[in-house]
């Protein structure tokens, strides 16, 4: 380690900066995993209401989490840090953003407070995006849902360990050995840690267990494995804004392998919406009905993308992946950067530049090892792929944003 740390022009205050932001990090990771009590049991309560018309009374809360005194403190000795090394604003802004982070921790309770941090934190609908004019990512939302069709529900035929046995050859082929474990109290589809990836115990469709394989593999995984390849603890940590970006990467990885369809499509959409919802102070029960009946989707469909948006007061996150799409898919076409750059690590295309910078530098090393390729990745694990395959609609509806 000090050898190569020599050889990169790593100092010491490099060295205590990294331990310092990994032990912040660490603590503010408890974020995404965060659901209220019971979720799988109030989701059935609240459908079972909802089949009867009954006005919804829904327990999404989250109870807060105190921060340590010793996290804060590595904060504050990051930052301090972070003015003596390369890369300082890179370091800056992240410690910011992990500083917010740890305040809707300990917000929840208190739903006026984590509503303002989270309208700080994360994009909403009043967000703008660039797609050859500026436009608000709501309005994005609503030409998704007034243009794309919303495709009918896959049936269910992939038992959870075929999708295991998925995601492991898919890794193999890109070069990582991940653990993946099938968890009964899962209520997302599937999530990634670090070297994990999670399954719900349950049975998939067909282009839902493919198109989860490629997301949470040649996405989160990969640029996981390659962030701790780097010499930068920010890398592996996360520039801020890696969030957004690295999930709008993974959605269009998805898109390109042709497994993205409308109803994908539009619940990306609908969050937006939730989201608008929960900084607007609207009614959860209303809002249930809102989607069901102008937009389409199932109730329990409908039930758990409000709960992802009023869940410990109105975390409100969720539009962050339609606003990563939007943003990584103009700048893949654009030429502005490429796939493997992006999965250089947890990286944001904000922090591209100063990236690039350090490795001009000598600070970093180029991106990589793990470079898989779409098409040959899918064609050796079976899945198969097809080209650039967009829901029909869906490209249609941003050439309006396209227009100048």
């Amino acid at each position: 380690m000090r050898g190569v740390a020599r050889q990169l022009g790593r100092s010491r205050a490099q060295l205590e900066l990294d331990a310092r932001l990994r032990l912040v990090a660490k603590a503010a990771l408890r974020l995404p995993a965060l659901v209220g009590r019971g979720v799988r049991d109030e989701r059935a309560r609240l459908l079972a209401k909802h089949a009867r018309r009954e006005r919804l009374d829904p327990s999404w809360a989250i109870a807060a989490e105190p921060v340590a005194h010793t996290t804060r403190r590595a904060l504050d000795d990051a930052r301090a840090l972070a003015r003596e090394v390369e890369g300082q604003r890179l370091y800056l802004e992240r410690l910011d953003e992990l500083d917010l982070e740890l305040d809707v921790l300990e917000s929840f309770g208190d739903p006026r407070r984590t509503r303002a941090l989270a309208r700080r934190r994360w994009p909403t609908g009043r967000t703008e995006v660039v797609l050859g004019r500026r436009a608000t990512l709501r309005s994005v939302a609503d030409a998704l849902l007034e243009e794309v069709r919303l495709d009918a529900p896959e049936p269910p035929t992939v038992e959870a360990r075929a999708l295991a046995g998925m995601v492991r050859a898919l890794a193999a082929h890109a070069g990582i050995a991940p653990e993946v474990k099938i968890e009964p109290g899962l209520v997302a589809n599937a999530a990634a840690g670090e070297r994990t990836v999670f399954l719900a115990d349950r049975r998939f469709g067909a282009r839902e267990a493919r198109r989860l394989a490629v997301h949470e593999v040649l996405g989160h995984l990969v640029a996981a494995a390659n962030g701790r390849a780097q010499p930068l603890a920010l890398l592996s940590v996360g520039t801020a804004g890696a969030f957004e970006d690295q999930e709008g990467l993974a959605l269009t990885l998805e898109e390109e392998a042709g497994l993205l369809d409308g109803r994908r499509a539009r619940t990306f959409a609908a969050r937006v919406i939730a989201t608008d919802a929960v900084h607007d102070g609207a009614d959860p029960s209303e809002l249930v009905v809102l989607l069901e009946r102008d937009h389409g989707f199932e109730p329990e469909e409908a039930i758990a993308l409000v709960e992802r948006a009023f869940r410990g007061g109105g975390l409100a996150r969720d539009a962050s992946y339609l606003f990563g799409w939007v943003r990584v898919r103009r700048a893949l076409t654009r030429g502005a950067t490429t796939v493997d750059e992006l999965r250089w690590g947890k990286v944001a295309l904000g922090a591209l530049e100063g990236l690039r910078a350090l490795l001009g530098r000598g600070a970093l090393r180029p991106p990589g090892p793990h470079r898989p390729s779409l098409a040959e990745s899918l064609a050796a694990t079976g899945p198969g792929t097809s080209a650039f395959t967009s829901p029909p609609s869906f490209a249609a509806s941003l050439m309006r944003f396209e227009e100048t």
